[in-house]
């Protein structure tokens, strides 16, 4: 998939909590649209947006293919 077809959203000063409410929310409302989520860090503030969403859809497409395996 393409960076620019890849939906991202990046979260930024939120809980821990309210990450993974906004998460469960964007989820329940959108169950079948492939989204990669990722919050903001201290290195990612000084990247361009699109620097930053090309990598964040690189990593979700390595992850989408290879699954952490469940112990």
């Amino acid at each position: 998939m393409e960076t620019q077809e890849q939906r991202v959203m990046i979260l930024h000063g939120f809980s821990r909590e309210e990450l993974y409410m906004a998460i469960r929310a964007v989820k329940t409302v959108l169950p079948d649209a492939d989204v990669a989520f990722a919050k903001s860090t201290e290195h990612s503030l000084k990247r361009t947006l699109g620097e930053l969403v090309g990598e964040i859809a690189e990593d979700h497409a390595y992850m989408k293919a290879n699954p952490p395996k469940q112990e």
